[in-house]
């Protein structure tokens, strides 16, 4: 009997110790050794052209440092995303969207309905809707008509985490509702995509000279975007396109499947984005200057890898194929071809010109870029699964 209850106290012993371990390890790690980083200016420069103002600058509140705050901003974006969402996309599934909001470090839950109106949430009655809580700030889940997001209250006032895109220009929990929901209920129904042959999302960041190709095509798509009715732009980016083909046809292959999933939802996410944060300065009538005025910005939207530009390679294809065709997304939805493709079959049988070729200097600046950290990237990797951790522990 005595061994028997020296043996339990060591085990007892053991498995106290292992607990404190491990949660004074995830303590540690997120807020000592791993922490995200965090900035309480705007990281990234806003962009205008007298006529528009586009960037966190545009709005003067400060951010909301609760979740009280917090809550009656993303009602009135979901609000605008609900009334501007039918016209978006043909037959648009994303309509009508409610939505679940957690903050994380209290387990309160609130309830926004598909007209902005606000409500908490008891934590039954929240998990009566079915989906699954996360334990990390952006972590999401879908319920039949809405998204349920959760919330850490400490990240509020982090600009490298609410305030990244200059197209909504601040909270970004809201595109969780356009680009996800885009991925979940819109492309869900598209019979053509096909499977993805690079569902590991392989980057090839060690094939530069194709990373070199691909992030020359996102330049010349970006400057066609910006310039409305140069069209000798959009051959340029063409010809990039039919050369990178030839030269490269396995990366062709790989990137037909995410150039078309991505780079929609990415284009969805960029034109409800300027919708919903900018209600005062964009409308129908003047959305494509709008996308023109971003499109300045190669900095903030061009980035390498093989999966990573299909955002915007096919995202800013997209908003050429506005200008035109008018029937370009059923016909996309139909046959499963990239926006790029379309781009470049829509100019079929005109000259294109010659394609600039990658020079040694093009794959020089772009290793060096790799390397630079931007000042508005979020260090993830280790700091984000201490991040999950602690949410989970904590």
């Amino acid at each position: 009997m005595k061994k028997l209850l020296k043996a339990l106290k060591v085990i007892l012993i053991v498995v106290v110790s292992l607990v404190v371990l491990v949660y004074g390890g995830v303590f540690l790690g997120y807020k000592v050794f791993f922490p995200l980083k965090v900035s309480d200016v705007p990281p990234i420069e806003p962009v205008t052209d007298g006529t528009f103002l586009f960037g966190v600058q545009a709005h003067p509140i400060p951010p909301p440092a609760t979740m009280e705050e917090f809550v009656p901003v993303f009602a009135e974006q979901l609000r605008l995303y609900n009334k501007v969402a039918p016209s978006l996309w043909p037959n648009n599934a994303i309509v009508n969207q409610s939505a679940i909001l957690e903050g994380i470090e209290s387990g309160r839950f609130w309830y926004v309905s598909p007209d902005g109106q606000a409500k908490p949430l008891s934590k039954n009655d929240a998990l009566s809707y079915g989906f699954q809580r996360q334990a990390y700030n952006g972590g999401f889940d879908f319920y039949e008509g809405g998204l349920y997001l959760a919330v850490i209250e400490e990240d509020l006032r982090n600009y490298l985490v609410w305030g990244r895109g200059i197209y909504l220009g601040t909270y970004d929990s809201i595109l969780f509702v356009s680009h996800e929901g885009f991925h979940k209920r819109e492309q869900s129904k598209w019979k053509a995509v096909g499977k993805n042959p690079n569902s590991e999302r392989n980057e090839r960041l060690n094939d530069l000279p194709a990373r070199a190709k691909r992030n020359l095509l996102q330049i010349q798509l970006l400057k066609a975007v910006s310039e409305p009715g140069d069209t000798q732009l959009i051959l340029e980016a063409v010809s990039t396109y039919e050369d990178w083909k030839k030269q490269f046809p396995n990366e062709f292959a790989l990137t037909k499947v995410t150039d078309i999933v991505e780079g929609t939802a990415y284009y969805y996410e960029i034109v409800s984005g300027l919708y919903i944060g900018y209600p005062d300065q964009v409308n129908s009538g003047n959305i494509d200057k709008a996308l023109a005025l971003i499109a300045t910005r190669p900095d903030v939207f061009i980035a390498p890898g093989l999966t990573m530009e299909g955002y915007t390679v096919g995202g800013f294809a997209c908003m050429l194929l506005d200008r035109l065709e008018g029937d370009w997304k059923e016909r996309l939805m139909a046959s499963g071809v990239t926006p790029i493709e379309m781009l470049s079959q829509h100019f079929k049988g005109e000259t294109l010109p010659p394609p600039r070729q990658i020079t040694q200097a093009d794959i020089d600046t772009l290793a060096k870029d790799m390397k630079t950290t931007k000042p508005w990237e979020v260090n993830y990797g280790m700091p984000m699964k201490f991040q999950f951790l602690y949410g989970v522990l904590f």
